[in-house]
């Protein structure tokens, strides 16, 4: 049922953001609800940036930076104690997070060109954590990153670093699942048209995956426990 509660406020918060982008205006609009005890929430943003802010617990922490024009984010927290960093830097970056459970620590910066350069820079990221004491670490440069990350249960830990931007000439893309106990991932790609894809199943597996040069494509289904795997490509 938590898990149930933390998906519709996954798209509760979506539907508002978009609804949000929608309308548009050229001062920019942010929306925060807080329900309950000792929730915090900090935000700066820029010109036609939207922001939806829902946290529904006790000691959640949200802090949110977007500079540069044209920002989208939607945060949900559910639960107590839950932490969530996001900056932006650049245009049409997209960030849909939900926390739901306790103790969650979410950390994700998009950056893109120097200020002034034109071109295509769309960074893109989606998060669920559910459970308890979760850990996501988030960096994306460059042009048309994007990346999915769910982590359900306890204890599990993702690091993940794409770039590009201004050296590249496509996109890198991440999927990661966690479904278990105490799971780790680290997945770093470097270069253009890379994808990737993780899934693990159970407790106490490990995943390391480096990506560098181009057109690499990694895979990796890991279901039981314990289970450790490691590629590098480039």
């Amino acid at each position: 049922m938590k898990k149930f509660r933390g998906f519709l406020a996954f798209v509760l918060t979506a539907a508002v953001v978009l609804t949000a982008s929608l309308a548009g205006s050229a001062q920019g609009t942010s929306t925060v609800t807080q329900v309950g005890l000792e929730n915090f929430v900090y935000h700066y943003q820029e010109l036609l940036s939207e922001l939806v802010i829902l946290q529904l617990g006790d000691e959640n922490r949200a802090a949110v930076e977007q500079l540069g024009p044209e920002h989208i984010a939607g945060l949900s927290q559910i639960g107590e104690r839950n932490s969530l960093e996001i900056w932006q830097l650049g245009q049409r970056d997209l960030v849909l997070a939900v926390q739901n459970g306790g103790g969650n620590d979410a950390k994700v910066s998009q950056m893109h060109s120097p200020e002034g350069a034109t071109g295509v820079s769309d960074n893109d990221a989606f998060s669920y954590q559910g459970g308890m004491y979760n850990t996501l670490n988030l960096l994306q440069v460059g042009d048309e990153n994007t990346a999915s990350i769910y982590q359900i249960d306890s204890h599990n830990e993702v690091f993940v670093v794409q770039e590009q931007s201004p050296l590249g000439a496509g996109k890198n893309a991440a999927l990661i699942v966690q479904a278990g106990l105490n799971n780790w991932t680290s997945a770093v790609q470097l270069g253009a048209h890379h994808l990737l894809r993780s899934l693990q199943v159970g407790d106490d597996n490990s995943s390391t995956i480096m990506q560098s040069g181009q057109e690499n494509r990694v895979s990796v289904v890991q279901d039981g426990s314990k289970n450790v795997f490691s590629a590098i490509q480039s």
